[in-house]
């Protein structure tokens, strides 16, 4: 009879003490979950702040390659407009020595001249509205990538605490379980006990 009791006593004890070293392991698996996911949570961060660097820098990259290329249409122009103006009163000089319709003839020249410039400020402005476009667009693609890596960030965090939470309600009830066991245990030595009295 107290051998029936020492047995079911000692597997009592070497249950609910395995029991209750499995739900530390469980509460320690919880505690890493949370650990990892601050860790990837913190990785989302950088590789927002990564892509929100390049598309600041490639909005950078085009403003300067627009003020670059407006100073050099500017110079251009310049040089153009002497040009035209030059081919302009040449061109005057030599039809003040013709007859006929002088004035129609150098309107048609001054204008050709102003359709040189108003193309070439066009194409200018072209091009200074791609650069536009250009910076527009990295800025749209910099403020998504930091919208999605903040919702990625959260969303690793949310997942990690769901993990957490899920090892922490086994470690309880393991343990309850082990209360269990124990309760059990005792039960049953308290009846053998009463059985062979």
């Amino acid at each position: 009879m107290e051998v029936a009791i020492i047995a079911t006593l000692l597997s009592t004890a070497v249950s609910y003490r395995a029991a209750e070293q499995n739900a530390a392991a469980q509460d320690m698996a919880a505690d890493a979950a949370e650990a990892q996911g601050q860790y990837n949570a913190q990785i989302n961060v950088n590789n927002a702040v990564d892509a929100v660097a390049q598309e600041n820098f490639k909005a950078s990259a085009a403003e300067a390659n627009k003020f670059r290329d407006l100073e050099a249409n500017q110079r251009k122009r310049e040089a153009l407009a002497k040009k035209l103006d030059a081919d302009l009163a040449t061109k005057e000089i030599s039809m003040a020595s013709t007859y006929g319709t002088f004035e129609d003839t150098f309107k048609a020249y001054d204008m050709d001249a102003s359709n040189q410039l108003a193309s070439f400020d066009f194409d200018a402005s072209e091009s200074s509205y791609q650069y536009n476009l250009q910076a527009g667009e990295a800025g749209r693609k910099r403020n998504l990538a930091w919208s999605q890596g903040l919702a990625q960030r959260d969303l690793t965090l949310h997942s990690a605490a769901n993990k957490a939470t899920q090892f922490r309600n086994q470690a309880d009830n393991t343990r309850l379980s082990a209360v269990g066991t124990l309760v059990g245990g005792l039960g049953s030595a308290a009846n053998i006990h009463a059985t062979h009295s």
